[in-house]
């Protein structure tokens, strides 16, 4: 009984890994974090796009964000599985089949969300940055996208567990991410299905509560600190006898 636990949990975590492919958790929290920083950068030049003065710029990116905006993610994941390969000739693995789908999807909503913390910077922020000579891509990076991602932290955090989340459609294109591995599992093992899909759950829920609880700590730790009344004295450790 122990040693079939432990084999069900090394399923449900990794998979068949290290004899085969990676499955099971970290093929959910890898392809996740991969797909979040790579629709992050696009969602950068989207949303720079969306706000540009170029009107064909701005449509375009428009156009994609509100296309990929209106589709479920399954449809995307066919797209990249079944007909980017027909349309190029090659046949990609699943694996990256995902990745594309993800970082494609994401790069969406990623772009809104940069879009909103770029427009919430007060345009005085950027006449003083102006005054005092900076130049326009330090405007940009220094006061406009710094400000931005600071305001929108609880909500990169929130997308990314919904991405995580996400990502347990894969089984489609034939990956063993959790879900699918607790659904072996319990297949194995009809009379601890409760079990199982209690454990599968619990996993969703602990990356999910980290990545929140880690969002929260960074939004406390990159919040502007208030500044002291001249008759207010710095809180001290030592207190007077």
């Amino acid at each position: 009984m122990a040693a079939d636990n432990v084999v069900n949990m090394h399923w449900l975590l990794l998979g068949s890994f290290p004899s085969g492919v990676v499955g099971g958790l970290a093929l959910n929290i890898g392809v996740a974090v991969v797909a979040f920083a790579v629709s992050f950068a696009i969602g950068h030049a989207l949303a720079l796009g969306r706000v540009s003065r170029l009107p064909v710029l701005r449509w375009l990116c428009t156009g994609y964000v509100e296309l990929m905006r209106s589709v479920p993610l399954l449809i995307v994941l066919f797209w990249f599985y079944f007909l980017l390969p027909i349309l190029l000739h090659t046949t990609p693995s699943p694996v990256w089949s995902a990745l594309f789908a993800l970082s494609a999807y994401g790069a969406a909503y990623q772009a809104e969300y940069i879009r909103s913390g770029i427009q919430a910077v007060s345009a005085g922020e950027v006449e003083a940055a102006r005054s005092l000579g900076l130049s326009r891509t330090a405007i940009l990076l220094r006061v406009v996208l710094a400000q931005a991602h600071r305001k929108m932290l609880p909500t990169y955090a929130s997308y990314f567990t919904s991405m995580f989340k996400d990502s347990s459609v894969l089984y489609i294109v034939g990956l063993v991410e959790l879900m699918q591995a607790g659904l072996i599992v319990a297949e194995r093992h009809p009379g601890r299905m409760l079990q199982v899909y209690l454990t599968v759950a619990g996993l969703f829920f602990a990356v999910c509560w980290t990545a929140s609880r880690l969002g929260k700590f960074l939004e406390w730790r990159l919040a502007p600190k208030e500044p002291l009344d001249p008759g207010e004295q710095a809180p001290s450790s030592i207190q007077p006898c």
